[in-house]
């Protein structure tokens, strides 16, 4: 025969769960009606459209192995100053002058190869900010 102890400790148990679960769901996720959440969708989608202008500029970095390295560093720039969130926009300015400096200090035939490098460690630091879309 079952105890009765341990049935009552067996119906408490399941009590204090469901006091829990019910306490979870009154104080759970976000409301869907609240005009907060707007904030919220209006701050995930410019910081993807963000992250999309600093992959932009990570991806111009190529171009500059081409030998137009100011004009490429113009558009990396202007692609830079179009990006809210500060801590992207000094990665970006950080890849601007990356940039200038391998292009400066590198010899002409060697240029590509050193951007590449640059762009894959570049491009792996870049995706844990922001994943590819």
């Amino acid at each position: 025969m079952i105890d009765v102890r341990l049935v009552k400790l067996f119906a408490w148990t399941i009590g204090i769960l469901l006091v829990l679960w019910m306490l979870a769901e009154c104080m759970g996720g976000a409301d869907e009606a609240d005009e907060d959440n707007e904030d919220l969708q209006r701050d995930s989608e410019q910081y993807a459209a963000d992250c999309d202008r600093a992959w932009q500029a990570l991806d111009l970095a190529s171009e500059a192995a081409g030998g137009d390295v100011e004009t490429v560093v113009d558009q990396m720039e202007a692609l830079g100053n179009e990006i809210e969130d500060p801590d992207l926009k000094s990665l970006t300015a950080v890849y601007v002058s990356q940039v200038q400096e391998l292009a400066a200090g590198t010899a002409p035939e060697d240029l590509e190869g050193a951007i590449a490098q640059y762009q894959d460690s570049a491009a792996f630091d870049l995706a844990l900010r922001c994943p590819l879309s």
